[in-house]
């Protein structure tokens, strides 16, 4: 999930205890995980939250005079959080009734792996994460937990739509959602899909439908090693000596550990010294498929990194154009043909295969992840004329002309509301978090320095892509006609200089009152996330697993801590 919350300070007359939850809260969970094993016990189902009594979590804490000194109890803790939850839940739906912007709801299923690692007994294995994403009034992009519950109530011919339904309802968001955000899952057919989809969207609009693009990478490369012979892992980490096996590690990691056993093997290493003789090794066939799963793994690495890693959280504006060079080199290696060994035809093989994978969710996606690039004045209809004038896709250019009448329409639709003709307006309802991470940037001026002067020497990934190379040398296509919207205003003007640090959202921030109406279509493009996850659990070889604070708890409260932890103190 998202690294960072929305977190507010309370206020009123539960300002108090609203400190005290948020100070306490990770400590909160920790007495709940530890605890559960004797004081969880009766079964939550049959428990009414006004009848639990302090009686329920009688025993050992008759052993701790500190928890009886103060009354606090695991129960106690729970009926507070719950208490907490419902008070804010209200606001929570008044903040998101009264919002003027469009969100995105995103389905996630938490499964937990091995056991191993878990102190507390676990009550539930898996869970359900339903969460809207959406850019606020200070251009902040926000996620919030809206539901966190597990499937075991639920009838199996509704789990996929249950979730949505109920949160839809439940905050009375029917209108206010423009785009769902799926996995790449089959389970989620074109019928599954239009029964979730009928439930929200504003009449006459519809709802956009995207799909993750880390289980996209992360479909691709398993299918890369989907011939592996078991163990194969595990003999070269023994001959290679890299360290600890884990079970599934995330395939980043997989594919550095492949590639610097295939960079010994072309070395020779293993022949030439005698200390390997006693190892098993990888046969000629299997350093095929090591060197097919790097190259091509490497590929689809190359462009996650720039997504996931070297820049934080990327708006949407950013997904097309490092997608299309990803398209572009998947090309390139089918085209090659594997370089003219005898192992070409199982390289082109896994290739075409890959690049057929990804034109299904190119496909699909273009003209939403189109319609972002065009809202990065760095790119404008520019790029996606470049992109379509080189054929790559084997049309002749329609495509631009169709992401620009889907622009016009979607401006339009903005133009024809009053409230849309105000430019936004920063509200001070939220102390960001980040207000507390810029405090870590003034311990010094040394530190500033030697970061600037990493930052200085990190290698630009977009000097090897041949691609974006080409793109700026491109001179554009002939001029067109341009009307007086504001949508024509900023298309007409030049694209900016190109910028790789540059942030869509505090340009358009700084333009709200030059595009007041254009700004807002921008907000909530931009605002949708085209990955359920950044960074770390972007690689994730399997289920992402939810937090081990919940596991011990029941469905109740891990729903009320979990959405606490995103929403619950934001709102005054």
């Amino acid at each position: 999930m998202d690294k960072k919350s929305d977190i507010d300070s309370g206020s009123g007359s539960d300002s108090e205890t609203m400190k005290n939850i948020d100070d306490s809260v990770e400590d909160t969970v920790d007495d709940l995980m530890h605890e559960s094993e004797d004081d969880f016990e009766e079964e939550e189902e049959e428990d009414d939250d006004e009848d639990m009594s302090e009686n329920e979590s009688d025993g050992d804490d008759n052993n701790n005079p500190t928890s009886n000194w103060l009354g606090i109890t695991p129960a106690s803790i729970r009926k507070e959080v719950l208490k907490i939850h419902e008070e804010r839940k209200v606001k929570a739906k008044r903040f998101l009734k009264d919002f003027q912007g469009k969100l995105t709801l995103s389905y996630d299923w938490l499964l937990l792996g091995y056991r191993d690692h878990t102190i507390a007994p676990v009550k539930h294995e898996d869970f359900t994460c339903l969460s809207a994403h959406f850019i606020d009034d200070d251009w902040k992009v926000r996620k919030w937990i809206l539901g966190y519950t597990t499937d075991a109530s639920i009838p199996m011919d509704d789990l996929l739509t249950y979730h949505f339904r109920t949160a839809v309802q439940s905050f009375e968001i029917q209108n206010k959602v423009s785009t769902i955000l799926l996995p790449n899952d089959e389970d989620f057919d074109e019928k599954t899909v239009d029964a979730i989809k009928k439930y929200m969207g504003e009449e006459g609009l519809p709802v956009n439908v995207v799909y993750c693009c880390a289980d996209l990478f992360r479909l691709m490369v398993d299918d890369l090693c989907g011939r592996f012979r078991w163990g194969l892992y595990e003999e070269l980490r023994m001959l290679v000596s890299w360290g600890r096996c884990f079970s599934t590690p995330n395939w980043n990691v997989t594919l550095y550990h492949y590639g610097l056993a295939l960079d010994m093997h072309k070395e020779d290493a293993f022949s030439k010294d005698e200390i390997y003789d006693e190892y098993d090794k990888p046969s000629d066939e299997e350093w095929v498929q090591i060197e097919t799963y790097c190259k091509l793994g490497g590929c689809v690495y190359k462009v996650a990194k720039e997504l996931f890693e070297e820049g934080g959280y990327s708006t949407c504006n950013v997904y097309f154009h490092l997608l299309a060079e990803l398209k572009v080199m998947l090309k390139k290696e089918v085209d090659g043909g594997g370089g003219g060994g005898e192992s070409d035809g199982y390289f082109v093989g896994k290739a075409k295969k890959m690049l057929k994978m990804f034109d299904k969710y190119w496909g699909g996606m273009f003209v939403v992840l189109a319609a972002a690039c065009v809202l990065d004045p760095r790119f404008k209809m520019k790029y996606v004329e470049f992109y379509c004038a080189k054929k790559i896709d084997g049309d002749e250019g329609s495509k631009a002309e169709t992401v620009l009448d889907y622009l016009r329409s979607l401006f339009a639709r903005y133009a024809a509301s009053e409230f849309c003709q105000k430019p936004i307006c920063s509200v001070a309802t939220v102390d960001h978090e980040e207000d507390e991470d810029d405090e870590d940037e003034d311990y010094g001026d040394d530190d500033d320095e030697e970061a600037d002067k990493e930052e200085k020497e990190k290698p630009d990934a977009y000097k090897d892509f041949a691609l974006f190379q080409e793109f700026l040398k491109y001179e554009g296509s002939s001029p067109r006609e341009f009307g007086d919207s504001e949508l024509d205003a900023y298309l007409k003007e030049p694209i900016i200089e190109w910028d790789k640090d540059f942030k869509a959202l505090e340009w358009w921030k700084e333009k709200s009152q030059t595009y007041p109406v254009l700004s807002r279509v921008a907000r909530d493009v931009l605002s949708i996330p085209v990955s359920r996850a950044t960074s770390y659990d972007a690689y994730v070889t399997e289920k992402r697993e939810p937090p081990e604070s919940v596991l011990s708890m029941d469905a109740k409260a891990a729903n009320a801590v979990m959405c606490g932890r995103s929403w619950l103190p934001l709102i005054k």
